[in-house]
Formats: structure tokens, sequence, C-alpha cells
């Protein structure tokens, strides 16, 4: 069961970037199944390295996309990206020590909400940048945005 469905209103006019988040809720999306289904421990250590590397890998993307099309403030988004890599990967170290309890429910609950607020407030707020770059910003094709 989805503890996130994707939304067209959580779009940030960038088809590329809808895209990772997609993949991102997706991801959380596996991870809650993988848990709640008892799922072994190599299973749900995947899913969870995965999202850590495409959360660190998405973040980077945003930022150069980001920055290209001069969105304001970018360092604050930047530090709130920190932030969740930092608790992710912490997550990801701690449940892969063997420690008890890491991904209980209360943890992929937090991570649905710290992704789901952060996409509608804070990913939504360059959607303005991100349009008038054009909806295929980011893609590499002539006159967009080339990212990694």
């Amino acid at each position: 069961m989805a503890v996130v469905a994707w939304d067209d209103a959580m779009g940030v006019g960038s088809s590329v970037l809808d895209s990772d988040h997609r993949i991102l809720i997706d991801l959380l999306n596996q991870l809650h199944d993988a848990t709640e289904t008892g799922q072994s421990r190599e299973v749900v250590g995947s899913v969870l390295g995965v999202l850590a590397e495409y959360v660190e890998h998405h973040f980077r993307r945003e930022e150069v996309m980001m920055a290209a099309v001069g969105v304001p403030d970018i360092e604050a988004h930047r530090r709130q990206h920190h932030a969740l890599e930092a608790r992710v990967a912490a997550l990801r170290d701690r449940y892969q020590a063997g420690e008890r309890g890491a991904l209980d429910e209360d943890v992929v609950m937090l991570l649905k909400r710290w992704l789901t607020e952060h996409i509608m407030v804070l990913d939504k707020s360059y959607r303005p940048w991100m349009e008038k770059a054009g909806p295929q910003a980011g893609t590499g094709k002539r006159g967009t945005i080339a990212v990694p």
C-alpha cells in the first residue's frame, strides 16, 4: 500500500524534476512496503541504500537546475537538502549496522512527511523559474538546462 501517491499538484514546472520526485515517492513506498510485509534485511537494506543514493543524486540535479534558472536563496534550499541527506544516510547506516527499530513506522512516516512537505512547499516555490525556462528544462535539449 502506498504511503504517498504522486499528484499532479506536486509538479514543479520541470519534467525532469517531476520524474525525480516520482522516483523518490516510489522508493519511499517500496521502503514502506518492504518493512510492512516483513521482507528480509537484505531487501529492506537494498531499498534504503537506493533511496539514500537517489536522494543525493536528485538534490544535486535540483540545485544545478535552480542555479541555472536563477532561483533566489538557493542556500536555504541546499541546507534543507543536506539535512535530509544526512538523516537518510544515518538511517541507512544504523540499519546496516543492525540497529533494531531503525526503520519503525514513525521513521517511514517522518520521511513521507518531509518529502511531501519539501516538494509541496519548498520545491513548488521555484516553479515560476522552471516554467520560464520551459517544460523540458533539464532534458539537455537545445535551449534548455543540461544537468547531471
